[in-house]
């Protein structure tokens, strides 16, 4: 969906052509709504949102001959021809985007390009609706958990739920030096998030622990006042194994809270989701962690089935079926790779090129690639153990940490009780590389 706006520039009308995504931040801006809001709201990421509108404001500034930015958007609006963009409301309403955006962010919660697991999603849904419902989402990096996540969310608010969204990764790193700072920080954060000023002090005390007080100030505040099921969605604990002692307090916690909902009612209002890339390697008591409770859901990579439900979405019409098994095979069904291609299918590069340069710096891989081995070159042990998989035409046993760690990368795959790389597009690439040194 394309919409034309016209602005009077130096006495001349200049036509340009405005995206979905540049029609959100727009619109959006004028209402006053942050980048961060706007990002949450369509579910783009939040750094791509912010560039978005870097761009915008520029382009609208050239096209107008004066300084446009965020703030003066909406002055903006009131000389713009088109009365479309000025109905903010049909935004909602519009069909779909045909503008096809480039897959660096996860898939907008109105995206046709999201190829739904039905069994797997259906599972998350009926796991959150119980009272006191546990669910786990793990996969490597890139496969669709925080778009899953997006639809949670939105599942949540439609069944009269609240949903929560902690995302360790934007914790200060200060955060997690000590139990008692890590905890205060995610109740205030969950706090504000359903409405409700912090009140610490209240409930908090020193003689009787951290942990006693965060259970306290859960059950007496924030589940006592809450009029709704909360939804608390634990997006990417994996910062908090980086730091074993206190993820040997905290991540019992979750555990505890799940099981406190078959003795207190009250803890039934309360459903968890955590969400990781890598299996658990902090060592805890078998009836202590949280990852052996509740409903398990690993995202797996696509089949060819998936794949070619996946071009149709794209409306690949020239990609057959012989070219769809070489790149699904080729990337091993991993869902943003092939994203990746095709989007640039659709950017008219023939299928013949991308499958011929996959493998190379220069290919529409390049940056993927170049990624995964500077992550390599920062770990040494990483890359030793990565050289010896490379090495084997079998399967390898390594030390389960290092195998965790490489699995989270998405760089290996499982093969019972041993890895491999996970697709020849990497086997290719990391032996050219390697054997060059």
């Amino acid at each position: 969906m394309q919409h034309k706006i016209t602005a009077k520039a130096n006495g001349l009308i200049d036509p340009d052509c405005l995206s979905y995504i540049q029609e959100i931040v727009l619109l959006r801006s004028c209402e006053g709504k942050r980048y961060r809001e706007i990002a949450t709201e369509s579910g783009y990421d939040y750094d791509y949102v912010k560039e978005v509108g870097f761009q915008l404001w520029k382009t609208l500034s050239q096209l107008l001959g004066r300084k446009v930015t965020k703030k003066t958007a909406r002055m903006l609006l009131a000389e713009l021809d088109d009365p479309i963009l000025l109905n903010a409301p049909i935004l909602a309403k519009a069909p779909l985007p045909r503008v096809i955006e480039f897959p660096n962010s996860p898939v907008a919660i109105d995206s046709r390009f999201y190829l739904e697991r039905s069994a797997l999603e259906s599972l998350a849904y009926r796991e959150i609706l119980k009272p006191g419902g546990l669910l786990q989402i793990r996969a490597p990096r890139q496969m669709g958990k925080t778009s899953l996540v997006l639809r949670l969310v939105a599942y949540a608010q439609s069944q009269g739920m609240v949903p929560v969204l902690l995302d360790f990764q934007s914790a200060d790193r200060r955060v997690f030096r000590k139990l008692d700072d890590f905890l205060r920080w995610l109740c205030i954060q969950v706090s504000r998030q359903v409405n409700l000023e912090p009140q610490l002090d209240k409930y908090w005390d020193e003689e009787s622990g951290s942990k006693s007080s965060c259970n306290v100030y859960f059950q007496m505040f924030l589940l006592d006042q809450a009029k709704k099921p909360i939804v608390l969605i634990l997006d990417e604990v994996t910062p908090l194994f980086e730091y074993p002692e206190l993820a040997k307090d905290v991540l019992p916690l979750f555990r505890i809270w799940h099981e406190l909902a078959a003795q207190h009612p009250i803890w039934q209002k309360l459903r968890l989701v955590v969400v990781r890339n890598i299996e658990l390697y902090v060592p805890l008591n078998v009836y202590q962690s949280p990852f052996n409770v509740g409903v398990p859901i690993d995202l797996s990579a696509f089949d060819v089935h998936q794949s070619f439900q996946l071009a149709q979405c794209y409306e690949l019409e020239q990609l057959n079926e012989p070219d769809l098994n070489s790149l699904n095979t080729l990337v091993g069904g991993h869902p943003y790779l092939l994203q990746l291609a095709f989007y640039w299918l659709k950017q008219n590069i023939p299928i013949e090129s991308i499958l011929k340069e996959a493998a190379t710096d220069a290919g529409i891989y390049g940056h993927v690639l170049k990624r995964q081995w500077n992550g390599l070159q920062q770990s040494p042990n990483l890359l030793a153990a990565f050289r010896k998989i490379l090495d084997d035409s079998e399967a390898v046993t390594l030390e389960l940490i290092t195998a965790y760690q490489l699995e989270s990368l998405g760089l290996v795959k499982w093969n019972r009780n041993q890895v491999k790389v996970c697709c020849p597009l990497y086997q290719v690439y990391f032996e050219n590389l390697l054997c060059s040194e």
